[in-house]
C-alpha cells in the first residue's frame, strides 16, 4: 500500500494553538509550516496580487486573467 512520508511532509495549522501544532508536528516527525507557502511550486495561501502585477490591474478591472 501507499505510505506518507512524514519526515517530508508539513504541517500547518489555522486558528490552533501553535504549542498544539507544534506538539502534533513532533508526534507524527514532520516539519510546522506556515501560510503562505509553496505547494508545487505555487504559492498557497498568499496575496497573488503581490507576486504578480497583472493579477492587480485585472483586479481593479474587475476582470480575470490566465497567466
Amino acid at each position: 500500500g501507499l505510505r506518507v512520508n512524514f519526515h517530508k511532509s508539513m504541517l500547518v495549522g489555522v486558528n490552533i494553538p501553535d504549542s498544539w501544532l507544534r506538539e502534533a508536528a513532533s508526534a507524527l516527525c514532520c516539519k510546522v509550516g506556515n501560510i503562505p507557502f509553496l505547494y508545487l511550486g505555487l504559492p498557497i495561501g498568499g496575496d497573488l496580487r503581490h507576486l504578480d502585477p497583472r493579477l492587480a490591474t485585472a483586479h481593479k478591472a474587475g476582470c480575470s486573467v490566465a497567466v
